[in-house]
This record gives C-alpha cells, sequence and structure tokens, in this order.
C-alpha cells in the first residue's frame, strides 16, 4: 500500500476515534499504484529469499521469518508506514547493509530494491509521483541486467 494512502487512512482513523471524524480526501494517483507495486515487488523477492533459506538453511531461516514478520505482519497502517520507513532507510544507505547482508543475497535483487526505494522515497517525502517512464526505466534496466546475468552464466569458460 502507498505510503501517502497509508498516511491518510491513519490520519482518517485517529479524527474518528476522537470523535471528528472527516470525510476522506485522499486523491489517488497513478504514482501510488507504482509505489504499491514495487512493495508487492520487494515481498515476493523477500519471499522467495525465505523459500531459499527454508530449501538450505532452516535456522537461518526461522531468522528470516521472524524479519518477514516484522516488515509485513503489521496490524494497523502506522505499523506498516514504520516498516515501510526502515525498508526505505535500508535501501537508501550507501553502504553495504542489511541489504545486502540479509535482505537479499542476490545482488541483481538487491540492486533493484536500492532503485525502486530511490523512487519511493521522493513520492513520500516530496510528493513527486512515481511517473509510468521511471517505472518503466526501472525495469528496462533491471530486466537487462537479468538477461546480460543469465547470458554470463550460460557461456562457457
Amino acid at each position: 500500500m502507498a505510503g501517502g494512502l497509508l498516511s491518510a487512512l491513519e490520519s482518517h482513523g485517529i479524527a474518528k476515534m476522537h470523535g471528528r471524524p472527516k470525510d476522506f480526501t485522499f486523491q489517488h494517483r497513478l504514482g501510488h499504484d507504482f509505489e504499491s507495486l514495487i512493495w508487492v515487488i520487494t515481498y515476493a523477492m523477500m519471499v522467495r529469499r525465505r523459500n531459499i533459506l527454508a530449501a538450505t538453511d532452516s535456522r537461518v531461516n526461522e531468522t528470516y521469518k521472524g524479519l518477514l514478520d516484522d516488515f509485513w505482519g503489521a496490524h494497523s497502517y502506522s505499523k506498516l508506514m514504520g516498516c515501510h520507513m526502515n525498508l526505505m532507510g535500508s535501501g537508501a544507505m550507501r553502504d553495504r547493509t542489511i541489504v545486502e547482508e540479509w535482505l537479499f543475497s542476490d545482488p541483481l535483487e538487491a540492486e533493484f530494491f536500492r532503485a525502486a526505494m530511490r523512487l519511493v522515497l521522493p513520492q513520500i517525502f516530496e510528493g513527486q509521483l512515481i511517473t509510468y517512464e521511471k517505472m518503466q526505466a526501472l525495469f528496462q534496466t533491471y530486466i537487462q541486467k537479468a538477461e546480460q546475468a543469465t547470458v554470463s552464466a550460460l557461456a562457457p569458460a
């Protein structure tokens, strides 16, 4: 779910809880759908990592399952927004961080995640909506990189 929508839902809920309900005026834009798609892809990549760990390292898998639950087992809009903020912060850091060391062991997935977070951050903090052109460029870049990696892996040594 896009950060702007999470924030609007949380504000609406708080106003309602305090007896000051107001009309829900969130202006849904295409950029919010693009952000939601990025979060779905991030979740799918993390589940893929968990599935790999389940088959290869049960001890680390249990720890990773806990991490998945921490990030995605949210039962409130504010908790989910906090989880998104933590993921965005991890993706925005320049150093090798939890992204490469823990979240995405595949370097291409880690790189994609960082690039995706660079699209999400300005949308949430500066109101610069993610455009179709930005999403197209993101996917074209990483589809080409994945194809190159596949060709390199298949080429005889």
